[in-house]
């Protein structure tokens, strides 16, 4: 949908619709922010890094303590 097909029904709604009108617009545009917020901030590992595991954690930590002992 273009902006002047909107524009054009907007035209033909009664006045009192309005507040209405603006009110689910303000909502549509609060949830697509919080949408793209959460999108851009759900995976760190391309600012951060991240590591692929071909072992158990757990074992690789113990190593990394058995080494100092």
């Amino acid at each position: 949908m273009v902006y002047e097909t909107l524009v054009e029904q907007i035209k033909t709604v009664p006045q009192e619709c309005l507040a209405d009108i603006q009110n689910y617009v303000q909502y549509i545009l609060y949830r697509y922010n919080q949408s793209a917020e959460k999108e851009k901030h759900t995976d760190l590992s391309k600012y951060f890094g991240s590591l692929k595991f071909h072992q158990d954690a757990l074992k690789i930590q113990k190593e990394m303590r058995s080494e100092w002992n």
